[in-house]
């Protein structure tokens, strides 16, 4: 099941999930996920073209898929909408006026100070969910906003393999959906650490699985003739 009517986390970590192990998600289900995720968009006033968290989301807190856990209702909203508008792209066909609704969540996040040149804070863990939408998304400037956020991610290397104050497994599952020549410099410069990550999650949990799943999949995105 797509659909979590109590969460809009929930339903975005469930089409999340099929997608990354590229399961075969039905039609109708698509479609029920769609319609749903568009629903929950604002159509009007300051908030138009976000995703609105549900109460549970709220109450209980939003984990990235990756498993790191936002901390502000601010990340929430953000984050959220852009892994909605990400999902939407993803779905195809599922909802006739699919173009409309995105078009509605560009011009809101055209207007975020993460969307330009913010990594602070949550607005860094906001600008690679941004970033992980722009790499679906079509668009004139698609490829030249990527590489400028992709500049600044490598002006925060911490030089022990991660990148100060971000998310970093979520940015390795980024980094391996951009096929750019800098989302490849990022995956070398993290190799020694993904390996040595390999070591520690050996765990059978859900989030210790899923985590290494990212790392494997980075690991072999960088072939080492690429990310050289």
């Amino acid at each position: 099941m797509l659909v979590h009517t109590d969460s809009l986390a929930v339903t975005l970590d469930a089409i999340g999930e099929a997608l990354f192990h590229n399961r075969e998600m039905p039609e109708a289900e698509l479609g029920m996920a769609a319609s749903w995720l568009a629903g929950r968009q604002a159509r009007s006033g300051g908030w138009a073209g976000m995703f609105a968290p549900t109460g549970l989301d709220y109450a209980q807190g939003v984990v990235l898929f990756s498993g790191e856990r936002l901390r502000t209702r601010l990340g929430a909203r953000n984050v959220l909408t852009t892994e909605a508008a990400r999902a939407l792209v993803l779905c195809n066909g599922a909802l006739s006026n699919r173009e409309d609704v995105l078009a509605r969540t560009d011009r809101w996040l055209a207007a975020q100070c993460f969307a330009r040149d913010c990594m602070v804070g949550e607005c860094g863990h906001s600008a690679i969910g941004l970033m992980r939408y722009v790499a679906v998304r079509d668009g004139e400037r698609a490829a030249a906003w990527l590489d400028e956020h992709l500049e600044m991610l490598a002006q925060r290397r911490d030089g022990k393999g991660r990148w100060t104050g971000l998310p970093t497994y979520y940015i390795l599952l980024t980094l391996t959906e951009i096929d750019r020549p800098l989302a490849r410099r990022e995956l070398a410069y993290v190799q020694p650490a993904c390996r040595r990550a390999l070591k520690r999650l050996s765990g059978e949990g859900p989030l210790v699985q899923r985590r290494r799943a990212i790392v494997l999949r980075a690991l072999s995105t960088c072939a080492l003739p690429l990310c050289a």
